[in-house]
């Protein structure tokens, strides 16, 4: 069984692409006995080799960033529970682009879009002292519903003049809509104030994918919670009525449309002499 260790495609192509570059130079020496285009022909082949070395990393790269993103997709819609999905949401975002900061809004129920999560880096929720984003990135998305990129916001003709840009000193910049089928539920920015450049058509594409099945998500949480607070508001109003029903000092009686008792307070088993037990599902005339 062979130990050795795995040596990555693109750094063998590298290797590769080196040696060919060492043979060349070798053959210097001896130049006037080779065919007239050898040498040529290894320094194409060197630098040829060494542009695949740059494509395969690429390619690595974002199939490391897709299976994360299958990954973290996978827990996102395993979860029901609002605040988890965001916290999973925000955190793999600022991972997968290697931005400093990430932002989630969501729309309330007036419309008006509220800050849900912020975090940084460090996987650590931001102050909300420290909310320096760009409004006019976040409105251009909201406008018309397209994600927004900028490699650098303070040279870009779009949003150069902009007082948020120039007072927080904002650089890359990417803002990506968080849709449900075509309803616009909020957005996800993200950003770096210190280096420019960082983001990319490719994440730019990646963080749009992984927003459309965030929202879903989101929305199936907010759905779970809103359908889990009224049940709340169901049982804390059955037990009022139950605690109300049994207090009345007089026999009550309440019957369905085929007159069959549906329940009975304990002043009406005292004056009957029965348990609810015995009372429920009978008829009213039976029992009276």
């Amino acid at each position: 069984m062979n130990n050795q260790p795995f040596t990555p495609l693109n750094e063998q192509i590298l290797s590769l692409s080196k040696l060919a570059g060492q043979i060349r130079t070798s053959l210097q020496t001896v130049r006037a006995n080779l065919a007239p285009d050898t040498l040529d022909r290894l320094s194409h082949l060197e630098s040829t080799l060494y542009a695949l070395s740059g494509q395969v990393t690429a390619v690595e790269e974002e199939r490391s960033k897709l299976l994360a993103l299958a990954g973290v997709t996978q827990a996102v819609n395993s979860s029901l529970e609002l605040d988890e999905v965001l916290r999973l949401v925000m955190d793999t975002i600022v991972q997968l682009t290697e931005a400093e900061r990430g932002f989630l809004m969501l729309r309330d129920s007036q419309g008006s879009m509220v800050m849900r999560i912020a975090r940084n880096w460090e996987q650590e929720s931001i102050n909300p002292n420290e909310f320096a984003i760009s409004r006019t990135v976040i409105q251009r998305v909201l406008t018309t519903g397209g994600p927004v990129m900028t490699t650098n916001a303070q040279e870009d003709p779009r949003f150069g003049g902009q007082e948020s840009i120039v007072a927080y000193n904002l650089r890359s910049i990417l803002c990506v809509p968080l849709k449900v089928k075509t309803e616009l539920i909020g957005v996800i920015y993200a950003d770096n104030r210190i280096r420019a450049g960082i983001f990319t058509e490719a994440e730019r594409d990646l963080l749009t994918v992984f927003a459309n099945q965030a929202a879903i998500a989101i929305e199936n949480a907010r759905l779970f919670a809103s359908v889990r607070h009224s049940l709340a508001e169901v049982t804390e109003l059955k037990n009022l009525m139950d605690n109300v029903f049994s207090s009345i000092v007089s026999g009550v009686l309440t019957a369905d449309i085929q007159d069959q008792i549906t329940l009975c307070n304990r002043a009406a088993e005292a004056i009957l002499g029965q348990n609810t037990s015995d009372l429920v599902g009978r008829r009213l005339e039976e029992a009276v």
